[in-house]
């Protein structure tokens, strides 16, 4: 594992979702949970999303900011793709989750923006702040893509895991369709 953080986490992740009997008799859902279902999503689509964010919260320690959001103990934030969609978007946002369009917008000016899928696609690890090593999510061992929408001129550098240094980004505004995140571990900002 890329990162190893308790159970305790894992198992508090998990408790989002969990169904409570209230005084009714009635099953009520996390808040997340709820605005997922009003977004349109099934049930089981809602499972399937919180499954792919209680694992990366597992692994790189964090909380869940939305139903579709987490930001990790180190300051970064993943964003996911709804289910049957390419790309990740803030829920409710309006943006055509299946439109390429929809990428270059979810990546926020200042950022460095990790895709584990090519072109862009699947979950989206933003990272803002400067001069920090940040963590990627497990399970990117492969593929993926990458958007360097800092400010003009600033660069990211990528490392393995015993941060030696893997790769140097061209200057903002700059992109990779088609990376390899099989050696990189971690991401710094160099702004």
């Amino acid at each position: 594992m890329r990162g190893k953080i308790g159970a305790v986490v894992a198992g508090a992740a998990l408790l989002s979702l969990v169904m409570l009997p209230n005084d009714a008799g009635a099953a009520s859902m996390s808040p997340f949970a709820q605005d997922a279902l009003s977004a349109g999503l099934s049930r089981a689509q809602v499972s399937e999303l919180q499954g792919q964010i209680d694992r990366d919260l597992a692994s790189l320690g964090g909380v869940q900011v939305a139903a579709n959001k987490i930001t990790t103990v180190d300051g970064a934030t993943v964003l996911y793709p709804l289910p049957g969609e390419k790309y990740a978007h803030a829920l409710g946002d309006g943006r055509d989750g299946n439109d390429i369009a929809t990428a270059a917008a979810s990546c926020p000016y200042y950022n460095f923006c990790g895709y584990k899928g090519a072109n862009y696609t699947g979950a989206q690890w933003n990272k803002s702040n400067c001069g920090v090593y940040n963590e990627i999510p497990d399970g990117w061992n492969s593929g993926g893509s990458w958007y360097n929408n800092q400010s003009h001129r600033y660069t990211s550098s990528m490392y393995g895991k015993t941060k030696n240094f893997v790769f140097q980004t061209a200057s903002a505004p700059s992109s990779d369709p088609a990376g390899n995140w099989h050696p990189v571990w971690y991401v710094r900002n160099n702004c």
